[in-house]
């Protein structure tokens, strides 16, 4: 068996993150368990991952009531991000319309990103007046898209600046 600066230095190497006050036997494990998901699929070593880390975290004896507190607090965050992450990532069937009367006339697709600090769906282009599938993410971030549009203002007879949505989104089917 390897000694313990030996498995840091591997787990390092390989990019594992790891508590410096780890052990040799729980550092091990680590590192077959990336072993492991180089040849087992991606989902089955995450789910292991976050077990085996529950595991850990409810064996250690914390220090105070406070910090296992923030402990799972900060557990059931990454929950709901990952669960954030799922309902983005399904699908539905939708027709996309550009209501900014400057360019809808010339414009024939839109352009849509999804990402924050836990996951990135990317970006994608999208066509206009057309049924597409897209994943819901993708429509919520063209949902925040706005223009200003000028509007006469009944009492003053002076144009005043209005934002309204960019595109209209008409629902033809949810697909999961």
């Amino acid at each position: 068996m390897a000694t313990l600066e030996e498995l840091k230095q591997e787990a390092t190497d390989l990019g594992i993150k790891f508590n410096p006050k780890i052990g040799a036997e729980k550092l091990q494990e680590k590192i077959d368990a990336f072993y492991a998901s180089q040849e087992t699929n991606e989902a089955a070593v995450k789910e292991a991952v976050t077990a085996k880390e529950q595991e850990e975290l409810e064996g250690q004896a914390f220090v105070s009531k406070a910090e296992k507190d923030l402990v799972q607090k900060k557990r059931t965050r990454l929950q709901k991000a990952k669960e954030a992450e799922q309902e983005a990532k399904k699908t539905v069937v939708v027709e996309i319309i550009d209501n900014d009367p400057r360019v809808n006339a010339h414009t024939t697709t839109c352009t849509a990103t999804c990402g924050n600090e836990f996951f990135d769906l990317g970006t994608i282009i999208l066509p206009l007046n057309t049924p597409v599938e897209v994943m819901k993410g993708h429509i919520n971030s063209l949902k925040e898209v706005r223009f200003p549009h000028h509007q006469l203002d009944q009492k003053t007879g002076l144009s005043k600046v209005v934002m309204r949505n960019r595109y209209t989104i008409s629902y033809i089917q949810d697909k999961v």
